[in-house]
């Protein structure tokens, strides 16, 4: 019986109150956080690109210097356009492309792992030529 007596339902609800509190703090800044880093990855490089698209110059040495070009991705089931920064590569049956800096994402699947290479040579290929927009 003497437990009950020392056991403070009000300063135990606060402790609880506190630690749910700051658990929710830590998670709305980091979902807040990852949202601006997001926001910013994937707005950023467009907005650049279209502030400095006119932005073009001449070394010394004659080298003509221009901003970079992004192609155009379209996805097989024509679900998603993406700016793509170059990087590709088969994951099993998986075309994985390269979304920003250090970012990777599954673009689309196959049935085999030919079927992803196959994929992946034709989008290569699309940028080795220079092309600004290619659909898979």
């Amino acid at each position: 019986m003497s437990e009950s007596k020392d056991f403070d339902f009000d300063t135990m609800m606060d402790k609880l109150s506190n630690t749910i509190e700051d658990v929710l703090e830590n998670l709305m800044n980091e979902s807040i956080e990852n949202s601006v880093i997001g926001a910013l990855q994937d707005s950023l490089p467009e907005a650049l690109s279209e502030s400095l698209s006119d932005f073009e110059f001449v070394l010394t040495d004659g080298t003509v210097v221009r901003p970079r070009q992004y192609m155009k991705l379209l996805s097989p089931d024509k679900s998603r356009l993406i700016l793509l920064y170059g990087g590709l590569r088969v994951d099993g049956c998986s075309l994985n492309v390269q979304t920003g800096i250090g970012s990777w994402e599954t673009f689309a699947v196959y049935q085999n792992r030919e079927d992803a290479i196959a994929a992946l040579l034709k989008v290569k290929n699309a940028m080795d030529s220079g092309a600004l927009s290619f659909e898979l």
